[in-house]
């Protein structure tokens, strides 16, 4: 198969041009109002009918809303008040006077968000006949009125570059839902994506690979060769986005992916700010290429928020929560890699280390887990059956499972017919650097110099798979003017 055939080609949006629901539409409003993960309004919302009811409560509940001087204002404190017990009671927890207050203050901080969101969108007031908590039965379906919807979704979508879902949707990855049975932070309201998002649905259980960002050529090999092995089996591979071990791993699950197509596993980033902030720049070709290979860029906060110190460490709890096995590739003993593995403890999953000399520093975090027991050492990054569930075919849409599931991993490894067709080697890498110079070319114009360099002309794809294992390699540099050789590669 080769990549022009793959089923993320036909769309990179969810399941063609369907819009979010109402309650995904709030969700996304109201994330933007906590703008964080919120214990306080997951347990509002947990207690009350769905999002969009508590969204216009917020909204009628505000200083600055047009009822904020009648009785409906009063309503709608209490009506929150008393979401917010029932969903705290039915998470586990007793309410008291404390945590009423600390909900009141949080209401508070709220409407000033809110405010700004309205302001942002130049959005017209709701009148009360578009306010669903109003419902003694809650059964009524009042819409979403469309002079807010309609700029709400304009604005959330990036004007349509991104895709939004959230506990309705078919692509809701259901595994996140364990992080506020396990730890005392919510689960995000709704999700932002680019790519194929049917591909957080592909894979039972993915597999996560962190480390550090200063990695050395150990922890680089390990991260992508582990990764390769792995989407060559099948499995999702979940990891940052950022330099060092993230951009490794997931230029192994790319590498894999352009051997084989819609038969290796994609591979998901996780990012701590929204999707109109990913980073670092120097990834943005990395970046293009997952959502290219029908992977996805993830985020839980809305477009345009800054990713501040404190949302990278909240960011990990998604990273550990998406998988089932997470394996630190290499950690200093203060390692943002270790705050995802606590996370990973936190929820139960499964947790492999790299382990390494033990006279460089950049391997001491590895050592630390596995000397502990908090986790387990990882032996080989070749054979990866023993840390992942069996080889089995992505379960894409209109792409069954195969009854054979096990001679998947057996086809990356035999390199069949159709694997040689979209397969990025085969001395592309040798062709792109006798192609580049010290100058930088962009990729339009080294694709058409590959295409009269007397062989077989490459995919646009293949060249930036290329590209990206050896930039990886330190062959190659990305500049803003492109692509040119490395200093000292030659």
């Amino acid at each position: 198969m080769g990549v022009s055939d793959c089923p993320w080609q036909a769309s990179s949006r969810i399941d063609g041009t369907l819009p979010p629901s109402d309650d995904t539409l709030a969700r996304a409003a109201l994330t933007f109002t906590v703008d964080s993960a919120d214990a306080l309004m997951f347990a509002t919302l947990k207690g009350a009918p769905d999002a969009w009811s508590v969204l216009s409560a917020v909204y009628c509940s505000a200083p600055w809303s047009p009822h904020a001087h009648d009785g409906l204002h009063c309503l709608a404190v209490r009506q929150l008040e008393s979401w917010f017990a029932a969903g705290t009671a039915r998470w586990g927890c007793r309410v008291d006077g404390r945590a009423m207050g600390a909900f009141r203050k949080s209401l508070s901080g709220w409407h000033g968000r809110l405010y700004r969101l309205f302001e942002q969108l130049g959005a017209t007031t709701m009148g009360v006949d578009h306010m669903p908590w109003r419902l003694d039965d809650h059964t009524g379906g009042v819409p979403m009125p469309p002079a807010f919807a309609q700029p709400l979704l304009e604005a959330a979508t990036g004007h349509g570059r991104f895709w939004i879902i959230g506990p309705d949707s078919p692509w809701w990855p259901r595994q996140i839902d364990d992080l506020p049975i396990r730890k005392n932070w919510a689960a995000p309201l709704c999700l932002w994506g680019m790519g194929y998002a049917p591909a957080l649905q592909a894979c039972d259980r993915p597999l996560a690979i962190v480390g550090s960002r200063g990695v050395n050529d150990y922890g680089r090999t390990v991260a992508h060769h582990l990764a390769r092995h792995v989407a060559a089996d099948g499995h999702t591979v979940v990891s940052g986005g950022a330099m060092g071990t993230d951009a490794a791993a997931h230029w192994g699950a790319i590498h894999a992916r352009g051997q084989m197509g819609a038969a290796a596993g994609a591979t998901v980033a996780v990012f701590a700010g929204g999707l109109t902030h990913i980073g670092p720049r120097s990834n943005q070709l990395l970046f293009d290429a997952i959502v290219d290979t029908g992977g996805i860029l993830l985020s839980e906060l809305f477009p345009g928020t800054i990713p501040q110190a404190h949302r990278f460490l909240l960011r990990n709890r998604i990273i550990a929560a998406l998988a089932s096995t997470v394996v630190i590739a290499q950690a200093r003993q203060r390692s943002g890699a270790l705050n995802t593995a606590t996370w990973a403890s936190e929820l139960n999953r499964e947790i492999y280390a790299v382990p390494g000399d033990i006279t460089t520093a950049g391997n001491s975090g590895c050592n630390r887990l596995i000397a502990d027991g908090k986790a387990q050492l990882l032996a080989s990054y070749e054979s990866v059956e023993d840390i992942c569930h069996s080889p089995h075919a992505p379960a894409y849409p209109d792409t069954a499972r195969s009854d054979t599931a096990g001679t998947v991993g057996q086809q990356a490894r035999t390199q069949s017919s159709d694997t040689q067709k979209c397969s990025p080697s085969d001395g592309l890498q040798e062709r792109i650097l006798n192609a580049l110079g010290n100058q930088a070319m962009r990729l339009e114009d080294l694709h058409q110099t590959l295409m009269h360099d007397d062989a077989t002309t490459p995919a646009v794809q293949d060249i930036l798979t290329a590209l990206g294992l050896l930039e990886l390699d330190g062959m190659v540099e990305h500049t803003a003017g492109g692509f040119k050789r490395a200093t000292g590669s030659g």
